[in-house]
């Protein structure tokens, strides 16, 4: 089965397959392996973790900033 070939203008671009077998045109950066995605909540996940561990450490250290909290 020949490719087919989309022409956009004056240029051509050749087309693939993709796993599931649909055709896409072929990028250009097809061979480059592609960027992650960072995750939001996993950083806001770690800023809220130090700021628990810093409270905890200054808790420990200065107890008398902590007088009105009684635990």
């Amino acid at each position: 089965m020949p490719v087919p070939e989309v022409k956009k203008g004056k240029w051509s671009k050749e087309r693939e397959r993709t796993k599931s077998g649909r055709w896409r045109k072929k990028r250009s950066d097809a061979d480059k392996p592609r960027e992650k995605k960072r995750s939001i909540l996993k950083y806001a996940l770690a800023i809220i973790a130090v700021i628990i561990l810093a409270l905890v450490v200054l808790y420990f250290l200065f107890p008398q900033l902590f007088g009105w909290l009684k635990i």
